[in-house]
């Protein structure tokens, strides 16, 4: 017992100091990290394409197939969204003016509070008083010398995403043999459990990624093309920017919708009209996803309710920032197939099928009758005394001489 004690305290140790290793070198992980990510998700098109080309070949053609998608992508929406920024820009002189002459009397109006307007002259001098007076010369180079930092982590940063496609070119390259030497750390006695439960989690994550990313692009697609038709200049970026945002649950709605109604008011003043449709614009986003994308294309991949989605997402921005908040739904779909497997162990455990027996025992003369009794089991048990029997035996065996 002792040594199995201190088995399970180096083990456990050992895990530890793993962690602990892993965590101090997370800056060289993390593309790894991603890179394996990326093997994943597209490990199934290269098996296929490996049917009838080479390996590397098939892994070489989903790579040049991925960069023209996004090399086509970037010359199709990238001057479109650079037009709109433009005049985002332009509209700022436009949008100041509306909230002097139109939003702030209105405010003033309707809610009985003294009237007052935004004055930039005033507040461009206020901010440089600000700068001047907590800013010295040593802040200044110290701003400087943050900003060269910044500059550097910029360029840390763009190495390790042109790292990160090597990277899962390698992981690709070798994903098959990488994968049979992981199986065979597993103990063959849990191995055939522990296989099921990898596949379980496997087929949960493939469905839930795919239609995730499907449900994106077309809800964005529809938040653009309904913003567009309403007549917003910067319908585009507020559609595309809104679906991107969905695969985080809720958060797409809240900053499309947002955005949108600003930009209508800057565009189109305290017009009803136009901020109608663009409410029914995403009234239409919300129909077609909640009746049709999500059913379609997700169905209930995870097993969780909205409240439980809502508690995943703000977990995991509290644990891993904006990045815990994009991985939260995989991961809880994760744990919810093991919750599944630990609940079956449970219920099949000696714990949980135990049940309350009734036990009692009963003297007849020289034998005692132990009678146990539950719904499954009814036994008797007869345990004759023969201590009385024995002594008599003794006592004919070596009488008392007088």
């Amino acid at each position: 017992m002792h040594d199995r004690t201190l088995k399970r305290i180096f083990i456990l140790a050992g895990i530890a100091l793993v962690l602990w290793v892993l965590y101090l070198l997370k800056p060289v992980v993390i593309p790894f990290v991603a890179a394996f990510l990326v093997a994943y998700l597209f490990s199934p098109v290269v098996d296929r394409l490996s049917k009838i080309l080479p390996r590397w070949l098939s892994i070489t053609v989903v790579f040049l197939g991925i960069g023209v998608v996004l090399t086509w992508a970037m010359w199709f929406v990238v001057p479109l969204v650079w037009k709109q920024l433009i005049y985002a820009r332009d509209s700022i002189p436009a949008g100041i003016h509306w909230i002097n002459s139109t939003f702030l009397p209105w405010v003033s109006n309707n809610f009985n509070v003294e009237r007052m307007e935004l004055d930039t002259d005033q507040i461009s001098k206020v901010v440089m008083e600000y700068i001047q007076t907590n800013y010295s010369a040593d802040s200044i180079q110290t701003m400087a010398l943050k900003i060269a930092q910044s500059g550097l982590s910029f360029l840390s940063i763009g190495g390790t995403i042109v790292l990160i496609p090597v990277i899962a070119f390698y992981f690709l390259l070798d994903w098959n043999r990488m994968l049979e030497g992981m199986r065979e750390f597993i103990p063959q006695k849990y191995k055939a459990s522990t296989l099921k439960i990898v596949a379980e989690c496997h087929s949960v994550l493939g469905a839930f990624v795919k239609g995730q990313f499907l449900v994106m692009v077309l809800l964005g697609i529809v938040y653009a093309v309904g913003l567009q038709l309403v007549g917003l200049e910067v319908g585009l970026i507020i559609g595309m920017v809104a679906g991107l945002c969905s695969i985080i649950p809720y958060l797409g709605f809240g900053v499309g919708i947002i955005a949108a109604i600003i930009a209508c008011f800057f565009q189109f003043g305290m017009d009803p009209k136009h901020l109608l449709m663009v409410l029914a614009v995403f009234g239409v986003g919300q129909l077609i996803e909640g009746y049709i994308l999500q059913p379609f294309l997700l169905g209930d991949k995870i097993g969780l309710s909205p409240v439980a989605v809502v508690f995943a997402v703000l977990a995991g921005a509290q644990l891993g920032g904006f990045v815990g908040m994009l991985i939260a739904l995989p991961v809880a779909a994760v744990i919810v197939v093991l919750l599944k497997h630990l609940k079956d162990l449970y219920q099949e455990s000696q714990f949980y099928k135990s049940e309350n027996a009734l036990v009692s025992i009963h003297s007849h003369g020289d034998s005692d009758v132990i009678s146990v009794e539950s719904d499954k089991v009814d036994l008797d048990i007869e345990i004759k005394n023969t201590q009385d029997t024995d002594e008599s035996v003794k006592t004919d065996q070596n009488p008392h001489k007088e």
